[in-house]
């Protein structure tokens, strides 16, 4: 390198809808990996305590407070566009990279507001995109969004290979432009072993079920929505309860559906049987006191919660939709039902309570793929090749229009 040459380090924006659980700590890792790749990071997300933890531990030093929603608001988004467009034509930068659909529509808006802004953007998105749980009126409405800014948008990136295939086939991105990232997550070290014995006994004395029992206890870790079924594991706890008694339920998470779900067990009866834990800061730190994981979701991205049971070896029970449907084998690391179905639920876990050997079998081969497939490592590598791809392509336009000049 020469005297005197300059080394530009690249600044990139990361937009976030708001978010919790796997979400967030899937961005947590992706942050801190691509600080330490060299890219200078600003975040725009909502400001509260629980995001602000997980940027801090990501070590994002700048945030921008932008609370781009969930849903559409007719009356709130024109706001947040224009005041974020705004900030976008003071404070270039050389990539913004939208993580979530609306963060993803907030931004493209925000970038073509007044002017057509050109900073090259990269859309992540982590769940379908047109889920059949969305009123036809609001499927039509996001199809014809994103149909209308594939055009503005420099590459996207689609977490389970039935997104990647929703984005070519029925949004229409060519399929250049799609890249297939799964989320990563920190594998435990092998030494963790004898830590996840003191875990166990620690915390199935807390939740008032002795180690020394004969129970079989089941855990989830999930956001308490609609989407992610957690009213079907109560009915499938409902139904194997009353055919296998050792079982044991524990959920983790917080959500809209929390205070249904502890009046469900309660008048199911089933309550003493049913642990509800809340949101949990490190809530994989309680995955080795289970026996088995279960995910019940309706629909699904790929969830990061099924990746940390796995890791710690245990047997998955999983609804077949979404990222589940290709992380597990069913009958070899995990077991897969049809998404909706309680009862065929209930079976899986009856099975996996009546069949101790058969459980820790499949434990065996779910830690074995997850450190073969799931490293954090991997999916920081793979986003970083998309950058640098993104940045090349801006610099050989740049050159062109300068040299069109």
């Amino acid at each position: 390198m020469s005297p005197g040459s300059v080394i530009s380090i690249p600044h990139v924006l990361h937009v976030m809808r708001p978010a919790a659980g796997g979400m967030l700590t899937h961005l947590e890792l992706l942050l801190k990996g691509l600080g330490r790749a060299g890219f200078e990071l600003t975040a725009a997300c909502p400001v509260d305590e629980l995001v602000l933890q997980h940027m801090r531990a990501a070590g994002i030093a700048r945030i921008l407070p932008l609370d781009v929603g969930d849903a559409v608001r007719p009356l709130a988004d024109p706001l947040i566009i224009g005041r974020f467009s705004r900030f976008l034509e003071e404070h270039p930068f050389d990539i913004i990279h939208a993580h979530g659909a609306k963060a993803g529509l907030i931004t493209r808006l925000a970038l073509n507001w007044r002017r057509r802004l050109p900073y090259p953007v990269i859309v992540s998105y982590h769940n379908e995109i047109l889920p059949e749980s969305r009123h036809v009126r609001q499927r039509r409405m996001r199809y014809l969004a994103e149909r209308c800014l594939a055009g503005s948008t420099s590459h996207f990136i689609a977490v389970s290979p039935p997104i990647k295939e929703e984005l070519i086939t029925v949004i229409g991105c060519s399929p250049d432009q799609v890249s297939l990232i799964p989320n990563g997550i920190e594998l435990p070290e092998p030494e963790s072993q004898e830590d996840w014995t003191a875990v166990r006994r620690t915390c199935r004395l807390r939740w008032g079920w002795p180690d020394e029992t004969d129970g079989f206890i089941v855990g989830t870790a999930c956001r308490l929505t609609w989407e992610k079924g957690p009213d079907l594991l109560i009915k499938a706890a409902e139904l194997a309860l009353a055919r296998e008694r050792s079982l044991r339920f524990v959920i983790i998470g917080d959500g809209p559906m929390a205070e249904e779900l502890r009046q469900a067990a309660r008048n199911l009866g089933i309550l003493p049987f049913v642990r509800f834990l809340g949101y949990q800061r490190d809530a994989r730190q309680l995955f080795p006191a289970f026996d088995a994981f279960v995910l019940p979701s309706r629909t699904e991205g790929w969830p990061l919660s099924l990746m940390e049971a796995m890791a710690v070896g245990l047997p998955v029970v999983a609804a077949g939709t979404g990222g589940a449907a290709y992380m597990v084998e069913s009958g070899r690391t995990g077991i897969l039902v049809r998404p909706g179905n309680a009862e065929e639920l209930a079976e899986a876990l009856i099975l996996l309570a009546r069949n101790k050997e058969l459980a820790e079998k499949l434990g065996r081969a779910a830690a074995h793929h997850a450190y073969c497939h799931f490293s954090a490592e991997a999916m920081v590598a793979r986003v970083k090749e998309v950058y640098d791809e993104v940045l090349s392509q801006t610099s050989s336009a740049s050159l062109l229009r300068e040299g069109g000049k």
